[in-house]
């Protein structure tokens, strides 16, 4: 691989592009070594990712920070968990799911926090098992996250938070979780800002473009982090379509911004804090060119429902002013569809 361009990636983990002087695997490959670059690669890569973050290891002091609630990077965290509030509200004690919750399980314990039922995965288990002795989490488990050993409909929901782009065939994965779920799936991840939701923005980042051309920058295109991956980030209109091609319920996003700066893991959180002021300061940034169209949010949640959703919960997304969109059914896959098709 060329020189690469390393920069801060959305979950905090160094970024990298890649230049154009890669190798392309050529039809003479042998095929195990063609399929070793990719999918095999990338899981051996990240099952060991967490070993330096172990209890001992070179960076336990930063994997020690992950479990306070005082941090610039709790608050960050925060804001992406209250998205799921509506279904944690209306649907007290259901039973979840965590794909891709390596760090200590935090999602599993925020939504233990909240009265649910929580089982963490990930690829990894070292630090869930550490998380399981110290009684930070109740259940583990062990998992690729395309290929879930768990049988269908065992779980009322599925979170996964900031690990989706991880995950080398991540459709995959959303298929696993939606054949694990009986209710629904949560995805809360980096959204795709090169698909333009509207005129400016299309205008806005032929701009942007420009200028980093100008100052003789490439635009970030295709980004991977050290972990061993490729940052798949997610689009409304590529879960939208996961879901009607599987002729599911409904769907529904919420667009917000995160900005990771160097430095909140280890910050208290506090209004004058120099990290917690500029992380804030950046989100407005974002907030105000969200606000007038120019760009889209930096993070999406999206939650697809398999079947409509109790009143509780699109009550609970209508107060936080989230559409609930309700997926056309497929003409074709019922009796009266196929009858009309034969009529045609």
């Amino acid at each position: 691989m060329g020189p690469t361009d390393r920069r801060s990636g959305p979950n905090g983990l160094t970024a990298m592009r890649p230049d154009a002087s890669r190798t392309i695997p050529t039809p003479n490959d042998d095929e195990a070594t063609v399929k070793a670059r990719f999918e095999d690669v990338s899981y051996a890569l990240h099952a060991g990712h967490y070993e330096q973050y172990a209890e001992g290891g070179e960076c336990d002091e930063v994997a020690q920070t992950w479990c306070r609630r005082d941090t610039v990077d709790a608050w960050r965290h925060q804001r992406m968990y209250e998205t799921i509030g509506p279904i944690l509200a209306g649907d007290p004690g259901a039973r979840w799911l965590t794909v891709g919750d390596g760090r200590y399980g935090q999602d599993a314990r925020y939504l233990l926090d909240h009265g649910a039922d929580v089982v963490a995965t990930d690829i990894s288990d070292t630090l869930l098992r550490e998380a399981r002795d110290k009684g930070f989490i109740t259940a583990f488990r062990c998992e690729n996250a395309e290929a879930l050993s768990f049988g269908d409909r065992s779980f009322d929901y599925v979170l996964c938070k900031e690990s989706y782009h991880h995950f080398p065939r991540p459709m995959l994965a959303l298929y696993e979780m939606l054949r694990v779920a009986r209710k629904g799936v949560v995805l809360i991840e980096p959204n795709d800002d090169l698909v333009p939701r509207g005129p400016l923005e299309i205008v806005s980042r032929f701009a942007i473009h420009a200028a980093r051309l100008a100052l003789g920058r490439r635009p970030a295109r295709h980004e991977f982090e050290v972990a061993g991956n490729f940052v798949y980030k997610v689009s409304r209109r590529e879960i939208e379509k996961a879901a009607v091609g599987v002729d599911l319920a409904a769907i529904c996003f919420e667009g917000f911004n995160d900005i990771y700066v160097r430095g909140v893991e280890h910050e208290q959180r506090a209004e004058r804090g120099p990290i917690f002021r500029r992380t804030r300061m950046l989100i407005g940034v974002a907030d105000l060119l969200c606000g007038l169209r120019l760009m889209d949010h930096t993070m999406l949640s999206a939650t697809i429902f398999k079947r409509a959703p109790a009143a509780a919960i699109a009550e609970g997304l209508s107060r936080r002013r989230v559409k609930l969109i309700a997926l056309p059914d497929n003409p074709y896959a019922s009796p009266a569809g196929h009858a009309n098709a034969d009529a045609a």
